[in-house]
């Protein structure tokens, strides 16, 4: 059995910040696995339920929508989740984050040419944002709060490689720059830093 918060058969992410974005490739081409897959190989699917509490002592998972499960073995495969901006206003319309084919969806529908993105983040997801939202017509500005974008991963080098090349397509990358609120009454309108700059 396959358990999965999403109510999609699983996909590959990679593409979600690049191809499946920019609308030139559907979720459906980039299943890992079809569905007659799990079908033929008898792995039941349970989708749209996450985990929600595990007892271990009687070999027991509780799902969200209130089952529970009893298993032989079990493997946690849970996967990562973006890190959530706890800053004044985090809370308004217009604030996204992309992990899930669903989360890039609701961004898309917002892609208009001419349209304005802070990107905050310049990790490789964040720097793949900015490229294909720009290619699709946005102004695009990326906050990073390092010195540096990819500062954890790539060497200095290869930073100064990445912030030229957005930088010659008109994405500009402001270093150093943290985020200390978001303004607007009912949806985001800007974005204040902590060195006073506002975007």
């Amino acid at each position: 059995m396959l358990v999965g918060g999403e109510p999609h058969l699983p996909y590959q992410r990679p593409p979600l910040s690049k191809k499946f974005l920019a609308g030139e490739q559907t979720l459906e081409r980039g299943l890992i696995k079809s569905d007659s897959f799990y079908e033929q190989n008898r792995i039941e699917l349970r989708l749209g339920a996450r985990a929600q509490s595990l007892d271990c002592s009687r070999s027991r998972l509780t799902l969200t929508d209130g089952s529970t499960l009893e298993y032989d073995a079990l493997l946690l495969a849970t996967g990562s989740e973006p890190r959530r901006l706890n800053a004044p206003g985090s809370d308004l319309a217009g604030i996204f984050y992309l992990r899930t084919a669903d989360e890039v969806d609701a961004i898309r529908a917002h892609c208009k040419p001419g349209a304005k993105l802070i990107v905050v983040g310049g990790g490789y997801i964040g720097l793949e944002v900015a490229a294909t939202c720009r290619k699709l017509g946005l102004e695009v500005h990326v906050l990073e709060m390092a010195d540096r974008v990819m500062n954890r991963v790539v060497a200095p080098v290869v930073s100064d490689f990445y912030a030229t090349e957005h930088a010659m397509h008109g994405v500009p990358i402001h270093c150093n720059t943290t985020v200390s609120a978001f303004v607007g009454d009912t949806r985001v309108r800007a974005v204040q830093c902590a060195d006073g700059s506002s975007f």
